[in-house]
């Protein structure tokens, strides 16, 4: 055999062997990022579903669902107030137990709600940017939640309400 051919069978193994690993390692990085994606999806309609039953459960009264939505232990709802006598805007502080007990029967108004963002971090902590129309007043949320004992909880509430 020619010390050409000899060289151009080598050269042709070394191009399947390089074109073999290359693929193989391709397919490594796709699996791991195929299980990433799934298990960021579940985690995603978790934290979605646990934005609605915020908001499903302060339309309804639903006492339930606000306590699966709500980290009453460490959670608090921050808002803007304004004095009605000086006009100085301050921050008021509610426990998120307390919050809750505001909804204790459902509105006869219908209300709409539409998530505008979701961003979590590390399976673990998430931020959603909820947009909330009721007939009287329109609200913007930012619900920080986290996931403790395997269950997403807001933990921070905080919003604008603009009135119509």
């Amino acid at each position: 055999m020619e010390l050409t051919t000899y060289l151009e069978k080598i050269n042709s193994m070394i191009k399947t062997k390089l074109l073999s690993m290359t693929l193989a390692v391709f397919t490594c990085i796709l699996s791991t990022l195929s299980y990433a994606e799934s298990v960021t999806g579940k985690e995603y309609q978790a934290v979605v579903e646990t934005a609605y039953n915020y908001f499903n459960g302060a339309a309804n009264g639903d006492q339930k669902l606000l306590a699966k939505a709500f980290d009453v232990e460490f959670g608090h709802v921050k808002m803007i107030t304004v004095n009605k006598e000086t006009g100085k805007e301050t921050i008021r502080t509610v426990p998120l137990k307390e919050f809750s007990g505001y909804f204790k029967k459902a509105t006869k108004d219908k209300w709409v709600a539409n998530i505008l963002s979701v961003d979590i971090v590390d399976d673990k902590m998430a931020m959603v940017k909820l947009d909330f129309d009721t007939p009287k007043t329109h609200y913007i949320d930012y619900l920080v939640m986290y996931k403790r004992e395997n269950e997403w909880r807001i933990i921070n509430k905080t919003f604008i309400a603009k009135k119509k």
